[in-house]
This record gives C-alpha cells, sequence and structure tokens, in this order.
C-alpha cells in the first residue's frame, strides 16, 4: 500500500502542474537597435547638424526596410569631441535606439 500512494503522490506532483498551467501566447519581444550617423568636420556646429542629418536618413532607411510607417526613436543623443584641435576640426556621433 505504502509503493502505491507513494507513487499516487509522485504521480499527482509532477502532472499536476503541467496540466494545471493554461498556455498563453505571449507577444514576441521587440527586436530593438541603434542607429548611429557620424561625421567628420570643421567646426562644431556644422559638424553636429551634419551627423544629425545623416542619423535621419538611417532613420528612414530603416524604416523602409522594416515598413514601420512612423519610426520613434527613443535616447536620441549627439556627442562631439575635437579631433584636431589646430585645424578646428571635430568627430560628431548621433544615435538613438529603435524598436519594431
Amino acid at each position: 500500500m505504502r509503493g502505491f500512494a507513494g507513487a499516487l503522490f509522485a504521480l499527482m506532483f509532477f502532472v499536476a502542474p503541467t496540466t494545471a498551467v493554461p498556455t498563453v501566447k505571449s507577444k514576441p519581444a521587440p527586436f530593438c537597435k541603434t542607429l548611429k550617423g557620424e561625421w567628420v568636420g570643421f567646426g562644431a556646429e556644422g559638424t553636429r547638424k551634419e551627423a544629425e542629418s545623416r542619423l535621419d536618413q538611417e532613420l528612414a532607411n530603416w524604416g523602409k526596410r522594416y515598413s514601420v510607417a512612423t519610426v520613434k526613436p527613443k535616447d536620441r543623443k549627439v556627442d562631439c569631441r575635437v579631433y584636431m584641435e589646430v585645424l578646428n576640426e571635430y568627430f560628431c556621433t548621433a544615435e538613438a535606439v529603435v524598436c519594431r
């Protein structure tokens, strides 16, 4: 009797959780990517604008590639640093995260 009760308990312990869990379809995880626009040029302001322009081009191309009507970038930021101080040359990077 003890062997039968133990086997019955083990059967209930392992089978019950698998039958009690309902199957729920979850949304697929969003696919996110960081897009960048980089530019080296003379003067900080013009270089910054060109890097932002290149990022906008990347965002538009990404939207076309994945058939996204309105691309909503998150965490958009622009960073510029001196590339060659003697020539007043700057290196700017604009980046944003997009998800579909």
